[in-house]
């Protein structure tokens, strides 16, 4: 006979069964991605936090898969947090819609308190921003540039976070985070940027 405690250790581990190596799963923003977990794993994070975490380390280490000890700069993640679910608006600057740039623009302002320039092709061309193709070069704050329209070299702006994961403010679901695997951005992709810190 099962005690409500037995239920409880059951029902989860039969939803960590489910999400065993090799099995694909829905990310919360839609990407499918192939989970590294052991079956314990998941066990174990639901009943057992690790201690010494905030909860914004232990809710973007979850997003990102990473542990909790690898979100370092809480300040980002925070600002992140400020701004999740904020409606895309093109030419928008403000809580009440934002596009990707301006997003960025803000991004870098509050968190780092560097100025960068407005618009997505400008911060490209933007001679503090080393530009670089291959994505395994990729650190937490570099930007990653995309195509997403035809006739523009670049029109989307991201900022990279970790384990190819990235924040943006879209079209489709305003301030997210999203993976550059996704077919989506894996396609349109440009290259990357990282800031000279000591261009002014």
């Amino acid at each position: 006979m099962f005690s409500s405690k037995n239920f409880l250790y059951y029902l989860l581990l039969g939803s960590a069964v489910a999400c065993n190596p090799g099995k694909k799963v829905a990310t919360y923003s839609g990407e499918v991605l192939i989970r590294k977990a052991s079956v314990e794993e998941p066990v174990k994070k639901i009943l057992e936090a690790p201690p010494g975490y905030d909860s914004i380390q232990l809710k973007y280490a979850n997003y990102l898969r990473v542990q909790p000890g690898e979100i370092r700069n809480t300040n980002l993640y925070h600002f992140i947090e400020r701004w999740l679910n904020t409606p895309y608006k093109w030419g928008g600057m403000d809580e009440r819609g934002i596009d990707c740039s301006a997003f960025l623009q803000r991004l870098f302002a509050d968190v780092y308190l560097i100025q960068i320039p407005r618009t997505s092709i400008q911060q490209f061309f933007a001679e503090k921003v080393e530009k670089f193709k291959s994505s395994k070069y990729l650190s937490e704050g570099d930007l990653v540039f995309f195509r997403t329209m035809e006739g523009k070299y670049v029109s989307h702006v991201g900022l990279y976070l970790q384990n190819d994961m990235f924040v943006n403010s879209s079209s489709s679901k305003g301030v997210s985070i999203a993976s550059l695997k996704d077919p989506y951005w894996k396609k349109r992709y440009v290259a990357s940027g990282r800031l000279k810190m000591n261009v002014q």
